[in-house]
């Protein structure tokens, strides 16, 4: 496996390439530099590779109550909340005014967070104060039970009067309390990664049988009912993606081009699905009455990076930013800027622990935050100040 340097001195410009390495080949092909680096990304030091090229800041730490964070996003609707999922816990951490002096934080576990965030992996955040969460177990109820795969992706409102709040007239129909979750779909036990698509859609990374999983959860059934019966679910690419055990493989859409972008972790590498290819096939069998479920056959999936040719392990986290997807490898603390060709244009060695970085969101300052999920802690990673 190649070094990040050696890879470097054919996807980036000369100036990048680590001294005593060899001059560029024939077959290279430079990256323009991007944004107001002679070379590289602020965010990601300028070319420098090391924290000394940036401003990394531990936001917060456990004293917030985090707990094996895996995952974050920002609420696009509220200036500097961020939500942290917790996997040690099944909670979630808000973040009121995130990284500023007023910074403050809230913990939040569901009344019934064995179910619905058990092992929580993901969030996606939707329209109209919704989100999503993926979970990486098979309904265990918290270890409760041996599991029955009754498991896969729920749906939440990011409303905090809400969110974490028992519905009382669902719990007198009921006669149990259910939460606060608005929606369940159960195809996907081991569920690594989720992506927003457009309206109650969302597309699922289902470690279980190696697949990419379309759920639609049609009309949600209200703050903790359980009608989940006009879900429709479609699989895809069954047996062509891979799950990393304990690394949740992140994913995003490209909402212009219909391209899922896809950490396929146990594969080592980032695979794109086309979601406008494929047509419907036959039925399969469904966890829930109601529902409909059913393979899409002659999907196109196909390999972006191949993590060999970049020293990238375990890719994790993934986000797509000003036209560059950026990965965070679990395995090696990197963080690396891709091209929508596939060429490096920059990386960060972060000093963190192995199997510690996870989830990243970027802020609308251009700030990028990463969950360091070994030592329990939220970091941000600035630009370098020039002043």
């Amino acid at each position: 496996m190649q070094s990040l340097a050696r890879v470097l001195s054919c996807h980036l410009p000369l100036t990048l390439a680590v001294a005593g390495l060899t001059a560029l080949s024939v077959a290279c092909q430079p990256v323009v530099p991007v944004d107001e680096c002679e070379n590289g990304l602020p965010v990601l030091g300028c070319g420098d590779h090391s924290e000394a090229g940036v401003t990394v800041t531990v936001v917060s730490s456990n004293s917030d109550q985090l707990d094996v964070p895996r995952d974050l996003a920002f609420n696009p609707d509220v200036e500097g909340e961020l939500w942290v999922v917790n996997r040690g816990d099944d909670g979630m951490v808000i973040f009121d005014n995130v990284g500023t002096d007023a910074q403050d934080s809230e913990h939040i576990i569901d009344p019934f967070a064995e179910h619905f965030m058990e092992e929580v992996s993901a969030i996606a955040w939707g329209p109209s104060g919704r989100f999503a969460t993926c979970h990486e177990s098979n309904n265990t109820y918290n270890g409760a039970t041996d599991g029955n795969d009754f498991m896969g992706p729920s749906l939440w409102s990011s409303d905090r009067r809400i969110f974490g709040q028992s519905n009382p007239e669902a719990v007198e129909g009921l006669g149990f309390d259910l939460g606060s979750h608005l929606d369940m779909l159960h195809e996907s036990p081991f569920c690594m990664g989720i992506a927003w698509e457009q309206d109650a859609v969302y597309w699922a990374f289902d470690g279980s049988d190696g697949s990419i999983v379309r759920y639609d959860f049609g009309q949600d059934h209200g703050v903790g009912w359980d009608d989940h019966s006009d879900g429709i679910i479609g699989r895809y690419v069954t047996g062509e993606v891979d799950r990393q055990r304990d690394v949740p493989s992140h994913m995003v859409l490209d909402h212009d081009t219909g391209l899922l972008y896809i950490a396929d972790t146990g594969n080592s590498r980032i695979a794109v699905l086309d979601t406008n290819s494929g047509v419907r096939g036959g039925s399969l069998p469904v966890m829930e009455f109601g529902t409909e479920h059913y393979e899409v056959e002659g999907a196109e999936l196909s390999t972006l990076i191949d993590g060999d040719d970049f020293n990238l392990d375990h890719p994790s986290g993934l986000e797509l930013h000003n036209g560059l997807l950026y990965v965070s490898d679990n395995d090696n603390g990197n963080i690396l800027a891709f091209n929508l060709q596939g060429e490096m244009v920059d990386f960060l060695e972060l000093d963190v622990d192995k199997d510690a970085l996870m989830g990243m969101a970027f802020a609308p300052n251009g700030d990028l935050y990463v969950v360091d999920s070994e030592e329990d802690e939220l970091l941000r990673i600035s630009p370098k100040s020039t002043d």
